[in-house]
This record gives structure tokens, C-alpha cells and sequence, in this order.
């Protein structure tokens, strides 16, 4: 099973980006599934029903969320009803969004989590117990075993926080137990992928996908003088240097074991 995940998609010319790059990158690497995460699609604060309905149109199967899922209360109804958005796993049950997503093309099956960290993020549940919970209450196994995890499918995991050291901790307690650890939320993508001593894909960041003329997505003028200044600034985002920021998985649908994650960072003309 192949599953094409792009980074953080940073309004406007995210959604570009994407909506570019889907065809080209399906024909080269026909993947089975589009993810994305989507936290970001309006203008970088959020979502709205016609922004997410753009990456659906251009073939995004569902989308990740995180911290600013919900910065636009006029969506709060849509995300609460369409169940292709996945929010935080360890934030309350009553928050709009879906928890846990199984998608199914043909004959095969990928589950999609996601979860907010705690460093310096805002409050929520304990992620490493929230998985734990997940996966005995999901699959009747404990995450502490040192066997291998035996998934009924692949399940990938979207980490959405601030440090490396806490989305590190979470590759190394979900090894073995989970398809793979992807980590979003920083808007930079890192160069360390790799395939985890029992078999689970890891990346500490994905990326951003949209505008990297920009500071994470805002033009950089603006960034820059608030930085200067210490003048708060209302943000704009950029819309120039579209890039691609995205991973493609290779997963045993049988074990649910990653066999490889190839990083793609690739500029859009």
C-alpha cells in the first residue's frame, strides 16, 4: 500500500500547490491514498467547507487537523459533520471533528489518527497514554509488549507539535505498534526519515506545503519587522515560492509495517 502524505497546507497557495501537484505525483507514484494535513487551508488560520472541498476535488482523501482546526467558528458545524477531517485523538470527545478515520479503497484499509503534543502547545490530554488507551481499547493489545504489533491494516499516526524531543519520544514509544509517526505543526520539513527498529516509519516533519517565500507561510516583510520591532503585526500570508512539502509511504497492508518513507520536497514552476 502506498500512501501520499503532504505537509501542512498554508492557504491559498497550499491549496495550489496541491491542486498542481496531484496529477503529476500520482502518475509517478501511484499511491493508494492522499492525505494532508489541513489546519492551515484559509489563509492559514483554520478551515472553511470551500477550502477543504478544493483539496477533496483535487483528490485529497481526508485531512489531518491540529491546534487551529477550529479558528474559524463559522466551520465549527462542517467539521463536526464531515467525517474525512480528523482531529486530535487526546483533545475532548466533544470537540467538533473525527476522531479515528478508516478509509477503504478496494481491498484495502488505512486508519488515520492524529494527536496534538504538550510542549509548548496549548492544553491536552496526555498523547503517549491517548495512543495507549487507542490501541488496547482499538485493538486489544498493550503498547508495551516488545513484540511486534500485529495491526489488523495499516494506521498512521499524525503528530502534531512543537519540539523534536517530544515527537522523537513518540516515534520510539509508538516503534513497532503503529504504520507510521509523521510529525507536522513546525512548517519545516526535516531530513530524518527513516524506517524505526520495528518497523515504523518516521519523520520528525513533514513540511509545509505552499509558499516558502515566506516565514512558515507569512509574507516574510511582515514576519521580519515584528521580529524587529516587537510590534505585533497582522499577518498576511505569502503566495510566491510555491513548493511541495510531502512523504510517500510504502506499507505491508498484511502486517501494517512500513517498508520504506521517501521524502519529497520538490518546487512548483
Amino acid at each position: 500500500m502506498k500512501v501520499l502524505f503532504f505537509g501542512d497546507v498554508y492557504g491559498k497557495a497550499g491549496r495550489q500547490t496541491v491542486q498542481a501537484a496531484i496529477p503529476e505525483l500520482k502518475a509517478r507514484f501511484q499511491p493508494d491514498f492522499i492525505l494532508a494535513n489541513g489546519e492551515n487551508l484559509a489563509d492559514g488560520r483554520g478551515i472553511t467547507e470551500k477550502t477543504l472541498t478544493q483539496l477533496f476535488n483535487a483528490g485529497v482523501d481526508a485531512v489531518t487537523g491540529g491546534n487551529h482546526l477550529w479558528d474559524r467558528a463559522e466551520a465549527l458545524e462542517y467539521i463536526h459533520r464531515e467525517n474525512k477531517i480528523i482531529k486530535p485523538l487526546n483533545y475532548p470527545e466533544e470537540t467538533p471533528g473525527n476522531p479515528y478515520l478508516v478509509l477503504t479503497k478496494e481491498n484495502l484499509r488505512l486508519g488515520i489518527i492524529c494527536l496534538c503534543g504538550q510542549l509548548l502547545m496549548p492544553p491536552c490530554n496526555n498523547p503517549f497514554t491517548t495512543l495507549n488507551e487507542f490501541i488496547q481499547s482499538h485493538f486489544a493489545k498493550d503498547i508495551d509488549q516488545a513484540s511486534l504489533f500485529s495491526l489488523p491494516h495499516p494506521v498512521i499516526l499524525d503528530f502534531h507539535t512543537e519540539t523534536t524531543s517530544e515527537k522523537r519520544a513518540m516515534g520510539w514509544f509508538a516503534d513497532g505498534k503503529l504504520s507510521a509517526v509523521i510529525g507536522t505543526h513546525t512548517h519545516i520539513q526535516t531530513a530524518d526519515e527513516e524506517i524505526l527498529p520495528l518497523g515504523t516509519a518516521y519523520i520528525t516533519d513533514v513540511g509545509m506545503t505552499g509558499s516558502h517565500n515566506s516565514v512558515i507561510g507569512v509574507k516574510k516583510e511582515i514576519a521580519v519587522e515584528k521580529f524587529c520591532t516587537c510590534v505585533p503585526k497582522r499577518f498576511e500570508s505569502s503566495d510566491s515560492g510555491l513548493q511541495i512539502n510531502a512523504v510517500l509511504l510504502e506499507l505491508n497492508s498484511e502486517t501494517g509495517l512500513a517498508e520504506s518513507i521517501t521524502r519529497i520536497k520538490s518546487n512548483i514552476e
